[in-house]
C-alpha cells in the first residue's frame, strides 16, 4: 500500500527520468495537463482537478479504504465529493 502522506505526483529526474523524493508543485502540475492536453488533441480542457478526481478513482479501484483516499486527496473522510469520485472509480 502506498503511503497516504507521500505526494501523489513525484518528481522525475531531468536526465535519468528516475523518480524523485519530492513532489510536484501546483503550478507544474497545471503546465504537465496543458501541455497533455495539446498533445492529445483534446477537445475539452482538463484542469488541475482532473488528476485528484483520477487519483481517488484509482485509489479505490486498487482496494484502498476511505480513510487512505481521503488523507491522499486532502478531503475529510466523509466528503461527498470524495465518495462521488470514488464511485467513478467503481466503474
Amino acid at each position: 500500500m502506498a503511503d497516504p502522506d507521500d505526494f501523489a505526483y513525484k518528481l522525475l529526474h531531468n536526465r535519468w527520468h528516475t523518480v524523485m523524493p519530492d513532489g510536484i508543485d501546483p503550478e507544474t502540475i497545471g503546465n504537465v495537463i496543458t501541455r497533455l492536453r495539446k498533445w492529445a488533441e483534446l477537445n475539452f480542457r482538463p484542469t488541475g482537478h482532473s488528476p485528484r478526481c483520477g487519483l481517488a478513482a484509482s485509489s479505490k479501484r486498487a482496494g484502498d479504504d476511505c480513510e487512505i483516499i481521503a488523507k491522499q486527496g486532502g478531503w475529510v473522510e466523509s466528503s461527498v465529493t470524495m465518495e462521488g469520485y470514488s464511485e467513478d472509480g467503481d466503474g
